[in-house]
């Protein structure tokens, strides 16, 4: 029951982490207003909450393995409960801007911290479960960001909003300090204590370690370009096509983006157990689902003309349910890592796939803005050769990705 509570905690501050990642779609109108923006505007507002994010994944993994989870997921966590009320405030770019970068800097901590819990309290053997159904249940946060945020935006203002976020995000880092009290936080999943020389070992050597093997980087530009698409289009993009190119109302896009959640939520599970269970690697689960992940983007690209929003509901929870196995790319590369050092690996990992989101989203914003006329919203084409940059970079990825290694073969 106390691990189950642990899990409980732990998932309800990542909720936070994923509602603030994709919150930008849906009150995307209302940012274009309030601070007067462009498409390469709105993009780079997006990424904020990613440069950030990215940029602490660098100390984060040897933080954990350090100092441990529990202080670092409460520090943090508060970090980016501030920067929900300092966005909630802004009326400039700048504070917007500022308030978005600190939610991302404090959201970093919340899902290779628990990652990190999973890996110390649970048997190995349901690592690949318990992600699964941590990032399904954080995936209500990006529900939340759809036609609930719109609604709320609508009734009470989307700063408002923000601010009811923020003080629950508050309330989740101090259950988190007060749920991982217990010392046996700090053993190994069979009970026994790390091995005290394996923290000793110098830093300089670890990142040799994880760095200076191929397989690292064929996992990481898999996780770049896999979590960067699928997070630029929820995030952003494809709330901004359906309200600009197909006419939908901010509440009507948001029921369709919620497709996007939904499949994810119903994906993630199942791959865990599959690769846990059945297929029995993590491996050959995430490449086989981000294949048809892919196959999936083709239909945005322009090959045909969609207007039915069922058509698009059912689109987005294939793209959903196909992208969510991919994080099966964390047990991946756990598996190919002592277990001393598995924050630090997870969390250089983690670098590359929200530095996917950082890069991608204004990336897709400066061509959107390049293939739109001024003063003019953008027009179907411009989304198109968007999309087909995320199609195309997630197929480069992935033939990468096939030649990693499966199983553990690295050591110190």
């Amino acid at each position: 029951m106390k691990s189950f509570g642990i899990f409980c905690t732990v998932s309800a501050l990542f909720i936070f982490s994923m509602f603030y990642r994709v919150s930008n779609a849906v009150i995307a109108p209302d940012l274009v207003e309030t601070f007067h923006l462009n498409a390469e505007g709105l993009g780079v507002l997006g990424g904020a909450f990613f440069y950030s994010f990215a940029l602490m994944q660098i100390p984060m993994g040897l933080l954990l393995d350090r100092v441990g989870p529990r202080y670092i997921m409460t520090v943090f966590g508060l970090v980016g409960a501030c920067g929900a009320l300092v966005f909630a405030m802004a009326n400039t770019f700048f504070f917007a801007m500022a308030g978005r970068v600190l939610m991302g800097m404090g959201m970093a901590s919340v899902l290779m911290g628990s990652f990190k819990v999973f890996v110390l309290k649970f048997p190995s053997s349901r690592f690949s479960t318990l992600s699964g159904a941590l990032i399904s249940i954080g995936t209500l946060g990006s529900m939340l960001a759809t036609s609930p945020l719109a609604w709320l935006s609508q009734n009470i203002g989307w700063r408002l909003t923000f601010v009811i976020a923020g003080c629950t995000t508050i309330m989740c880092a101090f259950l988190i300090f007060w749920a991982l009290r217990n010392k046996d936080i700090q053993q190994g999943a069979s009970g026994n204590p790390v091995n005290e020389n394996d923290k000793k070992i110098p830093i300089k050597n670890i990142l040799h370690l994880v760095v200076g093997s191929l397989s690292f980087w064929q996992i990481s530009i898999f996780a770049f370009f896999r979590y960067g698409t699928f997070v630029a289009l929820q995030g952003l993009w494809l709330g901004t096509y359906l309200m600009d190119v197909k006419g939908f109302s901010p509440v009507h896009a948001g029921n369709i983006l919620m497709m996007l959640s939904i499949g994810y939520i119903a994906g993630a599970p199942i791959a865990g157990y599959l690769a846990d269970k059945v297929i029995r690697s993590a491996k050959i689960t995430a490449f086989c689902s981000v294949t048809f992940y892919t196959i999936s983007l083709l239909p945005l690209t322009g090959i045909v003309d969609i207007k039915n929003p069922v058509v698009f509901g059912s689109l987005f929870f294939l793209i959903g349910f196909f992208n969510s196995p991919g994080t099966l790319a964390y047990t991946h590369v756990k598996e190919l890592y002592p277990i001393h050092i598995s924050g630090t690996v997870i969390a250089a990992v983690n670098f590359f796939v929200m530095a996917g989101g950082a890069v991608l989203t204004p990336v897709l914003g400066m061509i959107i803005a390049a293939c739109t006329q001024k003063n003019q919203l953008p027009c179907a084409d411009a989304y198109h050769y968007a999309f087909l940059v995320c199609f195309l970079g997630i197929a480069t990825s992935l033939i990468f990705y096939a030649f990693s290694k499966s199983r553990q073969v690295i050591s110190d």
